[in-house]
Formats: structure tokens, C-alpha cells, sequence
């Protein structure tokens, strides 16, 4: 499990919401897992608009300061990158449930992508490192 330092998590925290896209892509392909909010109710979903969002993070600590903030009931719970691949991102574009990647607040929210189109970043990411 990796720990993000204070000076790293500010930095991370500066980013625009596609700089933190492109980080949080290319860190969990890294790392091989991702991080969302499970509570007594099951795993955080938020509404926006009208559709269904869930937000994931890179690092568990980010996932920590959403926590505190607007989920205090909830905690942090890792995702193992090949069952997010498999299992989360079809069944995601199948409940046309969209994902909120690595957002920071109300202030700063995150890119926001149907579970298809979050799988042809990461395809693509795949297939630059393998070039």
C-alpha cells in the first residue's frame, strides 16, 4: 500500500481535474488497486444531475479526506485493479452508473466518465506502455 506525504498530497491537491485524471490512471495501473467509500448502505454513489456517479481515488488518503468532510459513516476500502477492470467497469456501463475520478471537494470536482469510456483511458495508457 503506498502513503502519500504531506507535500505529495498537496501537490496532487493543486492539480486541475485532468491532471488528477491522467495521475490517477496512470497510478493505478501502477499500483494495481484504487480506492472508494463503503458505509453500512454499501459503496458511496452520488447524484449528479440526473445520473449516478461513484467516486474513486488513487490513494487512500484522499478517499480519507472526502470522508471527513461529507461521509463521516464511511471509510475508505481498496478495489483490486483487475476486479475493477473485470467485474466493476462492465457492470458500471451496463447500470449506466458513471465514474467520479479523484475529485477533491465542491470546489473541485473530478472528471466524470461512463464506465466504457473509462475503460478505453486506461486501454489506451496500456497500450502506450506496452509501445
Amino acid at each position: 500500500m503506498s502513503y502519500v506525504s504531506a507535500k505529495d498530497f498537496l501537490d496532487l491537491s493543486k492539480m486541475l481535474p485532468e491532471q488528477r485524471f491522467e495521475y490517477a490512471i496512470s497510478n493505478m495501473l501502477k499500483a494495481q488497486y484504487l480506492w472508494g467509500l463503503y458505509g453500512k448502505d454499501g459503496w458511496v454513489m452520488l447524484k449528479a444531475d440526473e445520473d449516478t456517479c461513484m467516486p474513486i481515488w488513487p490513494h487512500k488518503e484522499f478517499a480519507e479526506a472526502w470522508v471527513k468532510e461529507d461521509y463521516p459513516d464511511c471509510e475508505p476500502k481498496q478495489i483490486e485493479f483487475v476486479e475493477w477492470l473485470d467485474v466493476w467497469l462492465p457492470g458500471m456501463t451496463k447500470n449506466n452508473t458513471l465514474v467520479l475520478v479523484f475529485p477533491l471537494g465542491d470546489d473541485e470536482e473530478g472528471i466524470i466518465l461512463s464506465g466504457a469510456e473509462m475503460l478505453e483511458c486506461i486501454e489506451d495508457d496500456l497500450k502506450a506502455l506496452e509501445d
